[in-house]
């Protein structure tokens, strides 16, 4: 596996970690929203910053990802079709 082709899997590891990152930060914000229990809103501001970290990181990535083609050796290696 060349360089590039390892750099791709990685990067495609973590935008799918982000991912699941994404559902339980959401997750995390809807309980913390449920008004029903006496912890209603305690962390509504860690939330928030979490989520603007995450985009900050997601965005990075995809620029990563675009940088030298590191998508087109992925797809080629794993033989994803784009359409």
């Amino acid at each position: 596996m060349s360089n590039r082709t390892a750099k791709a899997k990685t990067l495609a590891e973590m935008m799918d970690l982000a991912n699941r990152m994404e559902s339980k930060l959401a997750l995390l914000g809807a309980l913390d929203r449920d008004c029903t229990v006496e912890d209603c809103m305690d962390v509504t501001d860690q939330v928030a910053t979490m989520t603007h970290s995450l985009h900050r990181f997601t965005q990075a990535m995809m620029r990563a990802n675009a940088v030298n083609g590191v998508d087109a050796e992925y797809d080629a290696l794993f033989s994803v079709d784009t359409v």
